[in-house]
């Protein structure tokens, strides 16, 4: 459509001249971070610990702090936020703005963020803008000038993004183009976004451990570079946050981490938030679609999208857009639909991540979901009170029973158009179940603990589509915690760090098929005793890893791209002769084949894809496989007893995202590979002993 455009619209040409920022304006925001003082404390491996007397404080120290480790995917994340990817990328950008401006993402938030966003909100979000503009203005020539001045629409603008990416509505784009063969990325949201694979939340409280304690491991899977890795950091006020933990680019809200009081991390989840419409056209009058035995107008508007053609020259293309009562209609193989999803028109995502990082008990946190403006996600929860819950959050659509809502959907029955969500009580979620664990992997979440504590699938309508999808993480989560009765700290951790298939798992059943076959060569049989030998394990000295893996990895890329995949025997050949050509045999050690790299860093990792020690590769130019997804900043939170707190993370890199000149950059990888951790120091006495740096801002 857009590329269309490009030859068949009415083209402006227009040159974009480099302006200066204007100095009253730079004098007025050094005036705005000037009514902030906050104070930044780096402990011993950089890691930024945040105080203001204010929350709004704390996060203006927070945006300055994290500006100083990685501004580039802050600004990088405003062309997707403002809807200028044409301008960085040229057509193919033009589309993705497309679909931000049809949505009305922008438009929406200029309009309702006085009247929706909460006023303590508005406070930490204007305050971490003016943090991020304060940072600007220090460093002048940071290259993304242009963005200045950002602003608090720009910060509400990346959560309602975010909420599109996990609504289920680019599923059903990306289904309508496979269907219709149709090659535009309307969907290609975020760099490295094919990384985002899953995530993993374990909880034990004293039900399962052998001392008492309560304990969760957060371990979100997350592309290692660009706008969705993990930051990790530390915010606290006088004003009652005191949040550590994991955020990305942009975000002045912590989304999985600890306090003093409570832990929480997220999985993806994936129930049907998301309807396809197909509307009957006025074949008479193609302004027109057929709703409830009557034509009815379309709503026009028409959408600008500016295009770098080279240097400061830029087109300009004019699109008419069409609305349905339905929502936004997209055309796709000469028909038209229109499309409907769970969030489409909140922006209210800012008030519930701030709840939640003010929360400090089970009520409140439930109290903060209830919002329903972050729309899906499963939750594990884990406390100071030995509680442990399981949520599998969902705003899902109120919709009329006897359905089929996974197919396409009857556009011309205004019946259907759902405009309620269920109620929180009638999602799926447990609170401390009698095994006393809960894993949540991606995985059905009817399958959650223990047969006997886990919820009836046959206790929830249809209509809300939940998956019914098992991963191996959660086969081997659920075997090892059948296997130890009782698990203490190391257990717990061993659990986290297993790098096992389980032979219940898709992966197995896909490379089982070649078992049995008789090949033409002698050396494809010896291959195929290596995979039939494999003890599924990806360990550094595991010489079957590298092909069963790479034969396995082809049904998981299928399944997550909802894809058959080929047939095993395919894929078998062609790792045979991937890895012969690479490594002059089929069975390297995994330990030359898998590998973290981090600048001039290079160091094999063990795990896989899809095993609870994730590690997601691709192959770089020497033929191995280096980490891009997975695995990256988690965190072992525990409370004794007695309710006394120790935590210990670790992250894949280091808290210098991109100065490649600090000892930060890469500080940590060798802890990582390990598979240890370094200590939080979040209690104030020990950071108070293990504090490299301290400032104050500005």
């Amino acid at each position: 459509m857009i590329i269309r455009l490009l030859f068949s619209s009415l083209i402006t040409l227009v040159l974009i001249s480099c302006q200066s920022t204007d100095k009253t304006e730079i004098d007025l925001y050094l005036e705005k971070a000037n009514t902030y003082k906050a104070e930044i404390t780096r402990d011993t491996w950089g890691v930024p610990h945040v105080y203001g007397k204010t929350d709004a404080d704390a996060a203006f120290g927070l945006a300055y702090a994290h500006a100083e480790d990685d501004f580039l995917n802050t600004a990088e994340n405003m062309y997707l936020y403002r809807a200028q990817m044409g301008l960085k990328e040229g057509a193919s950008g033009a589309v993705q703005d497309y679909l931000i401006k049809v949505l009305k993402i922008r438009e929406r938030i200029k309009e309702n963020y006085n009247t929706e966003v909460n006023e303590d909100v508005k406070k930490v979000i204007e305050a971490y803008a003016t943090g991020i503009n304060y940072w600007m203005i220090k460093n002048p020539d940071n290259k993304y000038n242009h963005f200045f001045p950002l602003t608090a629409e720009d910060i509400v603008a990346g959560f309602s993004i975010q909420n599109l990416f996990f609504s289920g509505v680019v599923s059903s784009i990306e289904k309508l183009q496979r269907e219709e063969n149709i090659k535009e990325e309307y969907t290609k949201l975020y760099k490295n976004e094919q990384f985002v694979t899953g995530s993993n939340v374990l909880a034990v409280n004293s039900n399962k451990t052998s001392d008492g304690s309560t304990r969760i491991i957060i371990n979100s899977h997350q592309p290692l570079d660009g706008p969705l890795a993990w930051y990790e950091a530390h915010i606290r006020s006088d004003e009652g946050w005191n949040m550590m933990g994991g955020l990305f680019p942009g975000s002045p809200f912590i989304f999985v981490g600890f306090n003093e009081n409570i832990s929480w991390g997220f999985t993806v989840n994936k129930p049907d938030l998301s309807d396809s419409y197909l509307l009957e056209i006025n074949p008479e009058n193609d302004d027109q679609y057929m709703l409830d035995g009557s034509w009815k107008d379309f709503d026009k508007e028409t959408i600008e999208l500016p295009i770098k053609i080279f240097g400061p020259i830029k087109w300009t293309v004019k699109e008419e857009a069409k609305f349905s009562v339905h929502g936004p209609v997209l055309e796709a193989g000469g028909k038209q639909y229109a499309l409907k999803f769970s969030g489409m028109e909140d922006i209210k995502q800012v008030n519930q991540w701030f709840a939640m990082n003010k929360s400090n008990s089970l009520e409140e946190w439930k109290e903060a979901m209830k919002m329903r403006s972050i729309i899906s996600f499963n939750g594990v929860y884990a406390d100071k009170e030995d509680n442990i819950f399981f949520l599998h959050n969902s705003s899902s659509p109120l919709r009329m029973e006897g359905i089929d809502w996974s197919n396409i959907v009857d556009g011309t029955r205004s019946d259907l158009i759902w405009n309620k969500y269920v109620d929180f009580e009638d999602i799926p979620q447990i609170t401390n179940p009698s095994s006393g664990w809960i894993a949540s992997t991606n995985q059905d979440p009817f399958k959650v603990t223990a047969p006997e504590d886990n919820l009836k699938s046959k206790s929830y309508s249809p209509t809300l589509g939940l998956q019914t999808r098992m991963t191996n993480r959660a086969y081997r989560s659920i075997e090892l915690f059948d296997e130890y009765e009782k698990v203490n700290e190391e257990i717990f951790d061993l659990i986290k760090f297993d790098n096992k298939y389980s032979k219940q798992s898709r992966s197995y059943n896909y490379i089982s098929e070649l078992f049995e076959q008789d090949f033409e060569s002698e050396d494809l049989n010896e291959a195929r005793d290596i995979i039939k030998n494999w003890d599924l394990a990806t360990n550094l000295e595991n010489t079957s890893a590298a092909l069963g893996v790479c034969v396995l990895s082809n049904e998981w890329i299928s399944e997550q791209g909802q894809r058959i995949p080929q047939e095993p025997e395919i894929s078998f050949k062609e790792c045979v002769k991937e890895l012969s050509t690479t490594y002059g045999k089929v069975n390297p050690l995994w330990a030359e084949r898998n590998f973290i790299v981090r600048g001039d860093k290079k160091i094999s990792v063990q795990g896989g894809p899809d095993v609870l020690r994730a590690i997601y590769g691709r192959n770089d130019n020497s033929g191995d496989l280096s980490a891009a997804g997975g695995d990256g900043l988690y965190i072992h939170v525990s409370w004794d007893k007695n309710g006394v707190q120790s935590s210990k993370s670790i992250h894949q890199y280091g808290s210098a995202t991109q100065d490649s000149d600090s000892k930060h950059y890469s500080d940590q990888m060798d802890l990582y590979v390990g598979e240890k951790y370094k200590p939080t120091f979040f209690d104030q006495k020990d950071l108070a002993n293990n504090t490299a740096q301290s400032y104050y801002v500005p």
